[in-house]
């Protein structure tokens, strides 16, 4: 039950890699363009958790943009040996602990916060704290430095319905503090909310979060864009309409985060983008071809095996 429960929870503190079916075609429009850098110049981008699963791909995107990107994270850690993260100034700093002014200094005075922290587990307390008192501290340091403009990884609407009679008590703790998240970023300025259901991506697959690798996830979120399946899942309650819906790209999210960050890709400042088909059109992401391409794989490889065409 808890495997399935993490299943609809949208992840973002996290790396993982692995292929299962085909991949993802990649998008083109978020690629560093002239008409996309040249209002990114000196656009000053503080990302709370950039070296994890999505924000790290987050830091990527905005500095091919051109903005100048700040990450703030527990381990500081470069995710990347690629060039682009060497533009990234990474920063080791704990959200919850530590005096304020090493916090203030961290975030800096960023034209935008981005926020990619949350957190999963069975302690209600440790849920609040993870993805609620963390990243309003963050928020604040920002408010306190003149930032007005926010982006945050939540999550979707369908699953945050679940939270009374399908999900157990201490998932409350998730929910609130995703709430306090987004009223803080709405008392200091504007905020565009990314909301997500089951994020997957990279190469590996993983239990806890759980993961699932780009190729698997692409070949599940073409099945489940199916016009059949999307309207049974219209009519179905609770977790059982989360897990009829598509799953997303992780690089579909990143895009949207950085497009709200940039004001790029038609996503306004206030934007919210809930679910797979509002996140991918806010990349530019393309369809996902996932198990297309593994049906042509597997129908490749019996053409092989009986020799093909003679």
């Amino acid at each position: 039950m808890r495997s399935f429960i993490f299943l609809v929870l949208p992840f973002t503190s996290e790396a993982w890699t692995g292929r299962h079916f085909g991949v993802r075609r990649q998008a083109t429009t978020l690629a560093a363009e002239p008409e996309t850098a040249a209002p990114a110049a000196g656009l000053k981008v503080t990302v709370l958790g950039g070296s994890g699963f999505v924000g790290s791909r987050v830091c990527k995107k905005l500095v091919e943009a051109g903005a100048e990107v700040v990450s703030v994270s527990k381990s500081g850690s470069r995710p990347s040996a690629e060039a682009w993260a060497s533009a990234v100034d990474w920063r080791t700093q704990d959200l919850t602990r530590g005096a304020r002014d090493n916090l203030e200094a961290a975030v800096g005075a960023p034209d935008v916060l981005v926020s990619c922290v949350g957190s999963v587990g069975f302690d209600m307390q440790g849920l609040i704290l993870g993805n609620g008192i963390a990243n309003v501290a963050g928020v604040k340091a920002a408010a306190k430095a003149g930032c007005s403009r926010y982006v945050y990884v939540s999550v979707s609407a369908e699953v945050a319905a679940c939270e009374d009679g399908w999900l157990p008590g201490y998932f409350s703790g998730y929910f609130k503090g995703k709430r306090m998240t987004e009223a803080a970023m709405a008392e200091a300025g504007s905020v565009c909310l990314v909301k997500p259901t089951f994020i997957y991506g990279g190469e590996s697959f993983g239990l806890f979060p759980p993961r699932v690798t780009d190729g698997y996830g692409s070949g599940i979120e073409e099945l489940l864009s199916n016009g059949a399946i999307k309207a049974l899942a219209d009519f179905m309650p609770g977790l059982i309409k989360v897990a009829l819906r598509p799953p997303v790209s992780v690089d579909a999210v990143a895009g949207a985060v950085a497009n709200g960050a940039l004001g790029s890709g038609g996503v306004a400042p206030s934007a919210v983008l809930d679910g797979t088909a509002d996140i991918n059109q806010a990349a530019g992401a393309p369809e996902a071809t996932g198990l297309t391409d593994f049906i042509a794989g597997v129908q490749a490889k019996v053409g092989e095996m009986t020799g093909g065409d003679k």
